[in-house]
């Protein structure tokens, strides 16, 4: 779920009255990501936009959890959960109480029944920019296996920054040596929550934040990777020859 965008064209002013914009493309900056997905023996991949959640009933939205055996999110900012059109239809206003069940609360329920929870970072996840993300202050954080800052967490370079593990025996970490790793271009600040586990971390402000932390919750799972997998923090990831395989073994090995 996440990091689709719509992107308008180029804006031409042809005279003191008209400035038309021409063109407009719809675009998953995650399909790459999808792809590694899809490559996993068995894997049934559903790729959806963060307005499709918006406008997602509670009834879908629990069906989707019913079929699925991990759900990742990636840019997609607690409103689109907390929210839906419904509550700003007029049409609704004169009838009864407007209310639905929580979709945290859902996701919750499911992550303690036995899912597998992923959170992709950017500018939307964790805290995010100036606090937009927003998952600090939902029902949901205690499953994150990182603690959100409060407001902005957003940690950025056009350089790069080092990467280590301390379990490098790690099976989500099978074959993959960090040496090589392209460079990673900015992540969300947050802390490894007690109890969870710190697979990667990354350096910044002369210390080590988590990078790809997990931790059970009830009889399921939550993982964090706080980079995105996607342009723009994740562009150099893409061209990265273990890619595919990083994140088959995160899905199939944790």
């Amino acid at each position: 779920m996440g990091n689709w965008c719509i992107h308008t064209g180029q804006k031409y002013i042809e005279s003191p009255f008209l400035g038309p914009t021409k063109g407009v493309e719809v675009i998953n900056y995650a399909q790459q990501f999808v792809d590694a997905c899809k490559s996993i023996e068995g894997a049934n991949v559903l790729s959806e936009a963060s307005w499709d959640l918006y406008n997602m009933s509670p009834s879908t939205f629990s069906e989707r959890l019913s079929w699925a055996d991990v759900i990742i999110f990636g840019d997609v900012e607690t409103k689109t959960m907390m929210l839906h059109p419904d509550f700003f239809n007029r049409n609704k206003w004169d009838e009864g109480f407007v209310t639905f069940p929580d979709r945290f609360n859902l996701l919750k329920s499911w992550v303690a029944e036995g899912g597998h929870f992923h959170m992709m970072g950017g500018w939307y996840s964790f805290s995010g920019e100036l606090g937009k993300g927003g998952w600090g202050r939902s029902v949901f954080h205690n499953v994150l296996p990182v603690i959100c800052r409060e407001g902005d967490d957003l940690i950025e370079s056009t350089e790069s920054y080092p990467v280590r593990t301390q379990v490098p025996d790690h099976p989500v970490l099978d074959q993959i040596s960090f040496e090589e790793l392209p460079p990673i271009l900015g992540f969300n600040q947050t802390t490894l929550r007690e109890g969870a586990e710190a697979i990667l971390e990354i350096f910044a402000w002369d210390q080590w934040f988590p990078l790809l932390a997990a931790q059970k919750y009830g009889k399921g799972k939550c993982s964090a990777f706080t980079t995105s997998a996607s342009p723009h923090w994740g562009i150099n990831l893409l061209k990265w020859n273990k890619y595919d395989l990083f994140w088959k073994q995160l899905f199939t090995k944790l």
